[in-house]
């Protein structure tokens, strides 16, 4: 089974590509910055770093999700892979996935729209009928619909990123490869989901024990001010449980979307990017 035999892969690849832990652990310490300045500086100041790297790390998603998905799926194929291959598959993806990313965003902008609308109409029509039982109801269901739809998109269209770059594949194309994928596969979909589920439950359960035990005062009091030393301590906290984690998720994704399209053990590296102009960056 496909959920069972990528994860039973991963030890495996992690152990003998440890390269894949550098670009998530250099992700986790630029979030975790973002969380100490926010903890330490004055709430403008503080309002305004946390601003600058939340802007960074939009633009900056797509070239690590490029170059960590390619290390992944050329490490699979047991190439060699480096922070130059990190490098080169960000840099020559970076535009399918930000046009793919902008794509998924309007769906959700556009299903968050709706969403308000129709909680404005049904309190509207809520109160104007007397407070009705039945608007309630159309009300809960329509949104069960809304939410429904949510859920959907972001099921089928998960292995954009995977797609676009395991198979080369342009923003358009990448969306309708994904959705392909899952459709045929949708069993062993919901299997993954599970695990990965299962598995985010697990560790989030021991990261807020962890919290809860050390001398970070956010769980207890959120309030608190909130010394440099004890921000670190929660940074350091962040990074020693959630960034093996990450490396976890990434290769068991690729392992299993390689599993899903019938490539596992066959090369699917991309050709290095010519030197005409970027592979696979069409929109």
């Amino acid at each position: 089974m496909a959920v069972i035999n990528a994860l039973k892969k991963v030890p495996g690849l992690l152990g003998s590509h440890p390269i894949l832990f550098v670009p998530i652990l250099l992700l986790y310490i630029v979030t975790t910055a973002q969380t100490v300045t926010q903890s330490v500086l004055p709430p403008l100041a503080g309002g305004v770093v946390a601003l600058v790297i939340s802007g960074l790390l939009f633009l900056l998603t797509p070239l690590y999700q490029g170059g960590t998905i390619g290390m992944a799926n050329e490490a699979a194929d047991s190439s060699r892979t480096s922070l130059g291959s990190f490098v080169r598959y960000g840099k020559q993806y970076y535009l399918s996935i930000f046009g793919a990313f902008l794509l998924i965003l309007a769906m959700m902008t556009a299903l968050g729209i709706v969403a308000l609308l129709l909680a404005v109409v049904v309190f509207l029509s809520y109160s104007a009928t007397g407070q009705s039982l039945a608007v309630l109801v159309i009300g809960g269901v329509a949104g069960l619909v809304v939410v429904g739809l949510y859920v959907t998109v972001s099921v089928f269209l998960q292995f954009h990123g995977h797609a676009i770059v395991i198979e080369d594949l342009g923003a358009v194309d990448g969306l309708k490869r994904s959705a392909e994928v899952v459709t045929e596969n949708i069993r062993a979909v919901v299997g993954y989901f599970v695990v990965v589920l299962t598995g985010s439950l697990v560790v989030g359960g021991l990261y807020i024990g962890a919290l809860w035990l050390s001398p970070v005062p956010f769980l207890t009091d959120p309030a608190a001010t909130v010394s440099l030393e004890l921000a670190f301590l929660e940074g350091l906290l962040s990074i020693l449980f959630l960034w093996p984690v990450g490396a976890v998720y990434l290769v068991y994704s690729v392992l299993f979307y390689r599993s899903l399209i019938g490539t596992d053990g066959e090369s699917t590296a991309p050709p290095a990017e010519p030197a005409e102009g970027p592979a696979g960056s069409s929109i």
